[in-house]
């Protein structure tokens, strides 16, 4: 009887721990889906009627979960990986399980502290200075705004070279956040000199892949601000300020940044944008970036987006890039990258779960 009881017992409990472990773990994610037409400036391949994945929500799914340790004291993680519906290395796919974020942390009231593969608090700074403008417009907005073309590439080799050095989400990382304080929070971000080049063996050149980023942000006089800096020793180093405003339904944002290529001149860029509710769960959204290049690029994007619930929204937006500025980030493979104007024209649905 005694022997029936605590093997009873031990089933509950394991029963108990699946169900807790289980009530912890939210699967989510992100599915675009569009058709557009695509003009490749002055290319032999012209304008082309597409399918598009991810133009504007991005794709993406993962798995997110935490645990109370007590004493305000969490454990969570985080997997996410990236894909596109067309196969393209976009969205942070990689062909790999989890290329995006697979993280673990701590959290109390000491803040956050995290290690493995994440989000760069570089790039988090340039992400919330936009006004939902629609497209990937801010990430193209890094690329022209400093030429770092591996910064977009979103698999493990791009033209043969390895990737990581871009700085979207980096590997072998350490990051820790602040607790607010005063509503204002700072993130530290670093890696080791010889871990950071890809996910698993150390690269033979060690001094050149040590990664650090920094991020503040916090509210100010009802404005949300953000600025960011990046370095990859021997590499590049940037830096981006910026943030948003709301004006009853008007929101407006603007940011300005620089990025230094090791043994070349500084490059600066600034970017506009703003997004209008009409009402009844439409907006209008639209921007404009500039770079101080002699052969100055622009980008300029508008569109149109409208909720048909909390989770899904249709879309029709248009993106236009001069002097080879790229105006898709699925398409920076296939445009010319000097002189030429490229366009994007997309009309798509987008879903969340």
């Amino acid at each position: 009887m005694e022997r029936t009881q605590i093997a009873l017992a031990a089933v509950a409990l394991v029963a108990s721990s699946a169900a807790m472990a289980q009530d912890g773990v939210t699967v989510y994610g992100n599915l675009d889906v569009g058709i557009g037409s695509t003009k490749a400036g002055d290319t032999s391949q012209g304008t082309k009627l597409q399918t598009s994945s991810g133009f504007i929500a991005g794709n993406n799914w993962g798995l997110k979960g935490a645990t109370d340790l007590g004493s305000g004291m969490k454990a969570f993680f985080s997997l996410e990986s990236g894909f596109t519906q067309n196969g393209d290395p976009g969205n942070g796919g990689n062909g790999t399980l989890f290329s995006r974020e697979s993280k673990l942390g701590l959290s109390g009231d000491f803040g956050t502290v995290s290690l493995g593969q994440q989000l760069s608090p570089y790039i988090l700074a340039h992400a919330v200075t936009q006004a939902g403008t629609a497209g990937h417009f801010w990430v193209n907005r890094i690329i022209m705004g400093g030429g770092l073309s591996a910064a977009a590439c979103a698999s493990q080799t791009c033209g043969g070279a390895t990737f990581q050095r871009g700085g979207f989400f980096i590997p072998n990382s350490v990051q820790y956040t602040t607790p607010s304080i005063g509503g204002w929070t700072a993130s530290v971000m670093t890696t080791t000199k010889n871990g950071a080049q890809d996910g698993s063996m150390p690269a033979t050149t060690v001094d050149a892949d040590k990664y650090t980023a920094y991020n503040v942000s916090g509210s100010l006089a009802g404005a949300s601000l953000s600025a960011g800096y990046q370095k990859r020793t021997n590499t590049y180093a940037s830096w981006v300020v910026g943030g948003t405003y709301g004006l009853g339904d008007l929101t407006i944002g603007a940011n300005i940044s620089s990025h230094k290529d090791e043994g070349a001149d500084a490059v600066g860029a600034y970017l506009i944008s703003a997004n209008y509710a009409l009402g009844n769960g439409t907006s209008i959204v639209g921007g404009v970036a500039r770079n101080d290049l002699d052969t100055a690029q622009t980008l300029t994007n508008i569109g149109i987006k409208h909720d048909l619930s909390k989770r899904t929204f249709v879309y029709l937006t248009h993106n236009r890039g001069t002097n080879g500025a790229i105006s898709s980030l699925s398409e920076r493979g296939r445009y010319a990258t000097t002189g030429a104007d490229n366009q994007n024209t997309v009309v798509g649905v987008a879903h969340s779960f």
